[in-house]
């Protein structure tokens, strides 16, 4: 009987190491489940994620996790219009999600909610006329959709890894493409879970941005500013302008940003040996990163799913280092025996990198060459288009010095 309790035990614990499982039910507070609500699994203290999964129509979630992580692990559940909610991982959970009354800094209303829905194999998120399009950028979009998580340009879908990300059917080649889209000019984005043959086999999910259609000829612009305090101040200025007439569209914009930082921090060290000796080390570092880019281009629409143009790019990091201060201080048995300090600064000077791209964008990208003899003997041609084509040749050039002039100081 020990022997059988004994193989049982071992079972169990087998199956316990194989396999973990969370579920629940999200629902809000009048008890009315909640669709399309983020879940992701995290764990402590490293706050990595480990999977993640949405909602679905009944509010109900399962996360299965294979083997045991070793680790305490917490789930937060985040969806657009609610607050944040973190909660230590259970099998076995309902959570109720608090109304936000304050979005992206307004007041929102259920009206403002961006409408979320299946559409074949993709999540497909409204922007258009929603909060969502006072977000900021498209990375400010990207960052509070259903089954995404990321940031900087580079998104993953749960389960699937990162995905390939085009706007308006053209992939996107550089991060800051996402920067310099105006959330306002969004008009929906999908999220594609289950990429077709028209993909390469190595994607494993895509987001699609479409944008708003610009109507009419004429001028327009966008202005967009953003400022924040800390200990120190960051901005972002954008300036968008652009001119259509008869199917042309000519772009530009203007950015800049300014990034500032600080690290602070000390590190005590005892070592014990005939003698306790302690080092006491003080580093603080300030930095501040500066970009300045400038594009402008030229769009012809040849049909409503078909255009070409060009876009040129040129960047400049006008201000980019930091200065950084050591202090080390040695101590014998609590006396005072040695003591050093070093100031590093360093800035980096770069030419303009500039990057040139042709394009050439239609729905189609193989031709199938079919031959039918005839019984007069002649022969008739047919040609079959089935997929999306896209040429995109782009050139690119950065030139970068540094100097990093150091000051030591022993006592």
């Amino acid at each position: 009987m020990k022997r059988v309790l004994s193989i049982l035990c071992v079972v169990f614990s087998v199956l316990f190491l194989q396999a973990q499982s969370f579920s629940g039910i999200v629902t809000d507070e009048e008890n009315n489940p909640l669709e399309f609500v983020n879940v992701a699994l995290f764990t402590l203290p490293d706050s990595a994620l480990i999977t993640g999964t949405v909602s679905d129509q009944n509010g109900e979630f399962t996360l299965n996790l294979n083997g045991n992580s070793g680790k305490d692990l917490f789930l937060q559940f985040s969806f657009i219009g609610y607050k944040t909610k973190t909660v230590e991982a259970k099998p076995q959970q309902t959570i109720v999600m608090e109304d936000d009354a304050v979005l992206l800094g307004e007041v929102v209303v259920k009206g403002d909610l961006p409408k979320i829905r299946l559409r074949n194999d993709a999540l497909v998120t409204t922007v258009q006329n929603s909060v969502l399009s006072r977000a900021g950028t498209g990375n400010d979009v990207l960052k509070r959709l259903p089954l995404l998580t990321g940031d900087k340009g580079v998104f993953s879908v749960f389960g699937k890894g990162n995905a390939k990300i085009y706007i308006n059917n053209r992939e996107m080649r550089d991060e800051s493409e996402l920067d310099n889209l105006n959330s306002e000019d969004i008009k929906e984005v999908e999220i594609i879970t289950n990429p077709g043959a028209q993909y390469d086999a190595s994607v494993k999910a895509v987001i699609r941005i479409t944008t708003v259609k610009k109507a009419g000829d004429g001028f327009s612009f966008d202005v967009r500013s953003s400022y924040w305090q800390s200990q120190n101040s960051d901005l972002t200025e954008q300036f968008n302008l652009n001119y259509r007439k008869n199917g042309w569209d000519v772009f530009g914009t203007f950015y800049y940003n300014r990034n500032a930082w600080i690290q602070d921090s000390k590190i005590r060290q005892n070592t014990f040996v005939d003698t306790l000796w302690t080092q006491e080390n003080t580093l603080y570092i300030t930095g501040v990163n500066e970009v300045l880019r400038g594009i402008a281009g030229v769009n012809y629409e040849i049909s409503p799913k078909h255009y070409a143009g060009i876009k040129y790019t040129l960047s400049e990091y006008p201000s980019s280092g930091h200065t950084s201060t050591l202090n080390s201080t040695v101590l014998a048995d609590g006396v005072f025996y040695d003591e050093w300090n070093s100031i590093e600064k360093k800035n980096d000077h770069n030419k303009p990198a500039h990057t040139a791209k042709m394009i050439t964008e239609t729905r189609k990208i193989l031709l199938l060459h079919q031959t039918q003899l005839l019984k007069n003997g002649t022969t008739a041609f047919s040609w079959n288009i089935p997929a999306p084509f896209l040429l995109d040749s782009w050139a690119s050039g950065c030139v970068m010095k540094t100097s990093v002039p150091i000051i030591s100081v022993t006592m």
